[in-house]
């Protein structure tokens, strides 16, 4: 089926003769078929009959829940096992809502009750339902392919650097002078490419939906200290001027990360001496924290660049993760971050996070 209008197969389950009758009615009005081109309806009169017919051929599965071998949800649920595949649509003589969002929370797309169907509902409901399954299915396969992903970064290329760092540790502890500096050159990028590593897994996790239930409440005070320090080690010559303190956000545990690659760049691309300060102001329902520096700015062109993957500055020596990282965490947070222009002609990195209670 096309995303336009298209041909539907259909497999109906019902063994009531007249019930079957008025779906066929209502599948062959003129009317109907505006948002399908044609829609075609095999009729099977009891669950055991499924086995006889590749339903691989079929777009959606119309299904009775009162048959000869079950009733109610278990029939449902025979039908889920036998045609997993396949976007399930119930048809019930009975309008009974909590039903229907139990069917809904058990797998079926949609809950028809036969007393209001006519054929421009019975249509939507078939084109929609088998829309949502494909997206559904897309979703899952992204998922499985992000979490196969996140298995390579964790068993093959951690544990291969994680080997490397603890070589170059030995090397470095018993080799003198330019041999030697070799050696801590292979730690200190072990370190980098271990830490960058570890970033991208947390934002694997995060898009594959298992970090969404890490939200919990953060100081935000002291996670920006935390980040200042590190910026301030990057660039001893920098000031860096923490203003918040007692204010509590919902985010994960890398939200150190998130201001870290902010209070980084701005150390970077600011200049040597560049003075960062961080301010905050707490909303309703969002805190924001605004990352101000005196350095040369961002064009307002490539102000939302700047967080687009594998972007990165002139003249930096960084792989243009650190902004993505940045924008992909806030968001996954339930935040949003943009720029301004700070007060000196600089940067002014605004990071909106929810606040909590």
């Amino acid at each position: 089926m096309s995303d336009a209008t298209a041909r539907l197969d259909v497999l109906l389950v019902e063994d009531n003769p007249g019930d079957a009758k008025l779906v066929d009615h209502h599948l062959d009005r003129a009317g109907a078929t505006h948002v399908v081109d044609d829609v075609s309806l095999t009729k099977l009169e009891s669950l055991g009959a499924i086995k006889d017919v590749e339903t691989e051929g079929y777009d959606a599965l119309l299904l009775d829940l009162g048959l000869p071998e079950s009733t109610g949800l278990e029939t449902l649920d025979r039908a889920t096992d036998m045609v997993s595949e396949l976007p399930i649509i119930v048809l019930t003589g009975m309008q009974d809502r909590r039903k229907s969002m139990e069917a809904i929370e058990r797998g079926a797309q949609d809950y028809l009750p036969k007393s209001g169907l006519d054929g421009d509902r019975l249509v939507r409901a078939l084109r929609y339902a088998v829309v949502r399954s494909r997206q559904q299915r897309t979703l899952q396969r992204r998922r499985d392919q992000m979490e196969f992903f996140n298995s390579i970064l964790q068993h093959d290329m951690l544990n291969g650097m994680n080997v490397i760092r603890a070589r170059g540790e030995l090397l470095a502890d018993t080799l003198d002078g330019d041999d030697r500096e070799y050696a801590e050159t292979i730690v200190d990028w072990s370190d980098d490419i271990i830490d960058l590593t570890e970033k991208v897994r947390s934002v694997l996790k995060t898009l594959s939906e298992d970090g969404m239930s890490e939200m919990q409440q953060r100081d935000l005070g002291a996670v920006l200290d935390a980040a200042a320090d590190r910026a301030r080690s990057k660039s001893p010559a920098a000031t860096v001027n923490n203003h918040v303190t007692d204010i509590e956000v919902a985010a994960g545990k890398l939200l150190e990360d998130v201001f870290g690659n902010l209070l980084l760049n701005a150390v970077e691309h600011g200049g040597e001496d560049v003075t960062i300060d961080v301010t905050a102001t707490v909303g309703d329902v969002f805190v924001t924290v605004v990352v101000a520096d005196d350095g040369p700015g961002i064009p307002p062109a490539r102000r939302r660049q700047v967080f687009d993957r594998g972007q990165k500055g002139s003249g930096s020596s960084g792989t243009g993760f650190g902004l993505y990282f940045v924008d992909s965490m806030v968001e996954s947070y339930g935040g949003n971050i943009w720029i301004e222009e700070s007060d000196d002609g600089g940067a002014a990195f605004h990071v909106e996070l929810p606040r909590t209670e």
